[in-house]
Protein backbone atom coordinates (compact mmCIF):
# COMPACT_ATOMS: atom_id res chain seq x y z
CA UNK A 1 0.00 0.00 0.00
CA UNK A 2 1.43 3.29 -0.77
CA UNK A 3 0.25 5.96 1.40
CA UNK A 4 1.91 9.27 2.25
CA UNK A 5 1.31 8.33 6.25
CA UNK A 6 3.65 6.11 7.37
CA UNK A 7 2.21 2.80 8.98
CA UNK A 8 3.53 3.43 12.18
CA UNK A 9 1.44 6.92 11.70
CA UNK A 10 -1.63 4.44 10.60
CA UNK A 11 -1.46 1.96 13.42
CA UNK A 12 -0.99 4.92 16.50
CA UNK A 13 -3.56 6.50 14.90
CA UNK A 14 -6.73 3.39 15.12
CA UNK A 15 -5.16 2.86 18.73
CA UNK A 16 -5.83 6.21 19.55
CA UNK A 17 -9.42 6.28 18.18
CA UNK A 18 -10.17 2.75 19.92
CA UNK A 19 -8.49 3.28 23.57
CA UNK A 20 -9.45 7.04 24.15
CA UNK A 21 -9.02 7.14 27.83
CA UNK A 22 -5.08 5.40 27.26
CA UNK A 23 -2.58 6.86 29.83
CA UNK A 24 0.02 6.20 27.39
CA UNK A 25 0.16 5.37 23.58
CA UNK A 26 3.28 5.65 21.76
CA UNK A 27 5.09 3.79 18.52
CA UNK A 28 8.13 2.93 17.89
CA UNK A 29 9.47 1.99 14.04
CA UNK A 30 12.42 -0.65 14.80
CA UNK A 31 12.14 -1.65 10.90
CA UNK A 32 15.38 1.11 9.13
CA UNK A 33 12.59 2.44 7.13
CA UNK A 34 10.47 0.31 5.94
CA UNK A 35 8.14 0.50 8.63
CA UNK A 36 6.67 -2.91 9.24
CA UNK A 37 8.29 -3.78 12.51
CA UNK A 38 6.80 -1.79 15.06
CA UNK A 39 6.74 -1.86 18.83
CA UNK A 40 3.27 -0.53 20.49
CA UNK A 41 2.77 0.40 23.94
CA UNK A 42 -0.63 1.12 25.08
CA UNK A 43 -1.23 1.84 28.55
CA UNK A 44 -5.10 1.98 29.55
CA UNK A 45 -6.89 1.10 32.55
CA UNK A 46 -9.52 -1.10 29.88
CA UNK A 47 -7.30 -3.73 30.25
CA UNK A 48 -7.97 -4.31 33.75
CA UNK A 49 -8.94 -7.91 34.76
CA UNK A 50 -8.01 -8.92 31.16
CA UNK A 51 -5.57 -11.56 30.73
CA UNK A 52 -2.40 -10.78 28.82
CA UNK A 53 -3.07 -12.98 25.79
CA UNK A 54 -6.75 -11.33 25.18
CA UNK A 55 -5.24 -7.88 25.46
CA UNK A 56 -2.75 -9.13 22.30
CA UNK A 57 -5.67 -10.22 20.40
CA UNK A 58 -7.60 -7.40 21.04
CA UNK A 59 -5.13 -5.35 19.66
CA UNK A 60 -4.62 -7.55 17.23
CA UNK A 61 -7.41 -7.54 16.04
CA UNK A 62 -7.94 -4.15 15.65
CA UNK A 63 -5.34 -4.13 13.30
CA UNK A 64 -7.14 -6.77 11.06
CA UNK A 65 -9.80 -4.91 11.06
CA UNK A 66 -9.06 -1.93 10.14
CA UNK A 67 -6.49 -3.55 7.24
CA UNK A 68 -2.87 -2.97 8.52
CA UNK A 69 -1.97 -6.35 10.04
CA UNK A 70 -1.33 -7.50 6.38
CA UNK A 71 1.17 -4.79 5.99
CA UNK A 72 3.13 -5.48 9.55
CA UNK A 73 6.14 -7.69 9.51
CA UNK A 74 6.72 -7.57 13.34
CA UNK A 75 4.85 -5.94 16.31
CA UNK A 76 5.93 -6.12 19.89
CA UNK A 77 2.60 -5.38 21.83
CA UNK A 78 2.98 -3.62 25.70
CA UNK A 79 -0.51 -3.64 26.75
CA UNK A 80 -0.95 -2.77 30.10
CA UNK A 81 -3.12 -1.52 33.32
CA UNK A 82 -2.19 2.31 34.74
CA UNK A 83 -1.25 0.67 38.00
CA UNK A 84 1.16 -1.95 35.76
CA UNK A 85 2.59 0.94 34.08
CA UNK A 86 3.36 3.24 37.33
CA UNK A 87 5.26 -0.21 38.75
CA UNK A 88 7.17 -0.48 35.94
CA UNK A 89 8.15 2.91 36.06
CA UNK A 90 9.71 2.51 39.14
Amino acid sequence: MSTSTSLADRVIEQVKKQYPDAIECSIIDHSDGCGAKLELTIVSDTFRGMPLLKRHRQVNSLLKEKGLWEELHALQVVAWTGEQWELHAL
